[in-house]
């Protein structure tokens, strides 16, 4: 009888994972050419922050290109179909890319926004090394270098022209700088009269170490903007979270500050920008920034194909979306036939005087 009820017993068991096996597994993901379209057209109705502000009506856009995607296509000229809703964004946050199949294979293998393409150069290195910031000419300036590398982290000190003026360069804010380092930096400058703070060719990073530089500015909390996150599917489904700038505790810079941007200005310099934005004596010059303003989702297709979306966008506190860059507030183009001077830098140094 036990025999007969273990038998029974193991009958039950065997039948019952096997029914949960059918529930639960999930069929493998259709890989055809419009399952992939389907996918990715889907992704970037439901995940992308900023498709109003773009002007983009996805729905009429991915189908009159999903009339034109059969089964006949290759994977380049698939690639190249859904390129198109990627370009379409404007946004240097979104793009899509391909593995490669072989050393050859380098056509359509990466689609994305170029947010410098059109705009004149905004900073000569050459330049800027050989008339202010080469320890031959400013023997005070002093350079934070990354451990075992040739990557410089910070430059910061006076300028050669009027060593009444700090200047900070922070080319990246991609590579760590301790609270000891900041602190080394403004307890460098804090005597100067004004600041040039250079944020040129800086492509963003991370947007908690902009913030620490930015809270040194400010002896109160202001209040910034806010980001609108998407939340759903739908296309009213956002969420909207206030931003406020807190001022750090310890050594702060609040005498008058210019910030000298270009086009390469993007993402985390963003978080920058939009946190001191407020602050009466901080002004920019130079080129519009690239903008950059919202938070990233990333993920893979089912062919594999890696896609990364702009999951929020932010609104500053003059109620400007900044996703397509900030104008300065002075204009200065860079004249790279004349390799005595930054007209950027000339022009924050007489701001300053």
């Amino acid at each position: 009888m036990n025999a007969i009820k273990n038998i029974f017993l193991l009958f039950i068991t065997i039948t019952f994972f096997t029914s949960c096996e059918k529930v639960f597994m999930k069929p493998n993901p259709e890989t055809d050419n419009l399952s992939i379209f389907d996918e990715y057209s889907t992704l970037v109705k439901e995940k992308y922050a900023m498709l109003d502000f773009k002007g983009v009506d996805i729905q009429q856009l991915s189908d009159s290109i999903r009339a034109t995607i059969t089964a006949d296509l290759t994977e380049k000229e698939l690639f190249s179909k859904l390129a198109i809703i990627t370009t379409r964004l404007r946004d240097g946050h979104s793009d899509l890319s391909r593995t490669p199949e072989n050393d050859a294979d380098t056509l359509n293998i990466f689609a994305g926004f170029d947010m410098t393409d059109g705009y004149p150069a905004g900073l000569d290195f050459s330049i800027l090394i050989n008339n202010y910031i080469s320890n031959d000419i400013n023997p005070t300036i002093q350079w934070l270098w990354l451990e075992d590398s040739s990557d410089v982290r910070a430059i910061y000190g006076t300028l050669p022209q009027d060593n009444e003026i700090g200047y900070v360069w922070i080319p990246s804010w991609n590579n760590e700088i301790s609270d000891e380092e900041i602190e080394a930096i403004f307890e460098t400058i804090k005597d100067t009269k004004g600041l040039v703070f250079d944020m040129r060719f800086n492509t963003g990073g991370d947007p908690s170490l902009a913030t620490k530089f930015a809270a040194r500015f400010t002896d109160q909390a202001i209040y910034t903007g806010y980001e609108r996150f998407k939340i759903g599917p739908d296309a009213g489904d956002f969420s909207d979270s206030p931003v406020t700038l807190q001022p750090f505790s310890g050594n702060k810079y609040l005498k008058p500050v210019r910030v000298l941007t270009d086009r390469y200005v993007y993402s985390a310099s963003t978080t920058f920008l939009y946190s001191v934005g407020p602050i009466a004596n901080i002004k920019t010059i130079g080129q519009r920034t690239g903008g950059g303003s919202g938070s990233v989702a990333d993920g893979y297709l089912a062919n594999g194909w890696k896609w990364s979306l702009s999951t929020s966008e932010f609104i500053d506190h003059l109620d400007r979306h900044l996703d397509d860059g900030i104008e300065p507030d002075i204009s200065v183009a860079l004249d790279l036939d004349d390799t005595t001077k930054d007209e950027v830098v000339e022009k924050a140094i007489l701001e300053l005087q």
